[in-house]
């Protein structure tokens, strides 16, 4: 369910028109902010983060949903402390095979009784169910970790993964949202047709390497600074400008403010940013 709804739903390869060569129907649903939800959050990350922990950036309106928040340490969804880390990682064993272990299996257990607590609230209450998940991830956490967080919670919410968007302290301390995807926990086979270039960028410190699902249409190139990288992708736009997904798998060493310095650099050219523990997307 969770991979058939991120291939079907998100189309995070689609081009921007369908195989027919009609337009693809798009859908707007506005920003949906609830008075107090920013001074909420802005508290919260306060007292759990401390203060200037979030990644620095500029982004959209923070919308209201469910908020996880990411220290060097511990873990909480809204105000509950729902995991525990050692030196920034997980040292759990195995994984959640509903995430195809890419996340803890008792962050999972955890992340699955909140939804279904949300799931009776609202039937009780004749409200909906949050349909974004926001992440507040400090600034220093591992990419890596945060990611872990994120397939735990996005695989354990019934019917479809929430939306997802990164947070941010923009000007005046005020918060933003970055949006992304993952794909799917078990990789991704790019349909037939799509024209989809799968394009990737694996990096590190000082390491970017870009190549794509299908080697035709981008040739594997490796660069060491982000200047570099923002050249190569330009190019690749310029021969591809229909496109604008871009996949980012970070290595161990990556921050989320280096995270966050990389998407900064590729989001003019690529703004469907898709984040990756490293699964594969396959053409058939």
């Amino acid at each position: 369910m969770f991979a058939a709804t991120f291939a079907a739903c998100l189309a995070v390869f689609a081009p921007a028109r369908d195989v027919s060569g009609e337009a693809a129907p798009t859908t707007s649903r506005g920003f949906d902010r609830l008075p107090g939800f920013n001074a909420v959050v802005s508290a919260h990350v306060e007292n759990s983060l401390g203060p200037d922990a979030l990644p620095v950036g500029s982004g959209s309106p923070l919308e209201r949903g469910l908020f996880v928040t990411i220290g060097p340490d511990r873990v909480w969804a809204y105000d509950l402390e729902v995991a525990t880390m050692a030196g920034g990682v997980f040292t759990e064993k195995g994984g959640a095979p509903e995430c195809a272990g890419h996340c803890p299996a008792s962050l999972f257990t955890a992340m699955r009784a909140l939804w279904l607590s949300l799931a009776i609230e609202s039937t009780q209450r004749t409200v909906e169910m949050p349909a974004r998940l926001a992440v507040l991830a400090h600034r220093n956490v591992l990419a890596r970790t945060m990611l872990q967080v994120v397939y735990a919670t996005a695989a354990s919410r019934p019917v479809r993964p929430p939306d997802l968007a990164l947070v941010l302290a923009g000007a005046g301390r005020a918060l933003q949202s970055q949006p992304f995807h993952v794909l799917p926990p078990d990789g991704l086979v790019l349909r037939q047709g799509s024209a989809a270039l799968g394009l990737r960028i694996e990096f590190g410190r000082n390491r970017y390497v870009i190549d794509a699902a299908d080697e035709r249409y981008v040739q594997q190139a490796s660069v060491a600074d982000l200047a570099r990288l923002k050249a190569v992708l330009a190019a690749v736009k310029k021969r591809h400008p229909g496109k604008e997904a871009i996949i980012l798998e970070p290595d161990s060493t990556v921050t989320i403010a280096d995270l966050v310095a990389v998407i900064a650099a590729v989001r003019a050219d690529f703004p469907r940013i898709v984040l990756s523990l490293g699964q594969d997307v396959d053409l058939p």
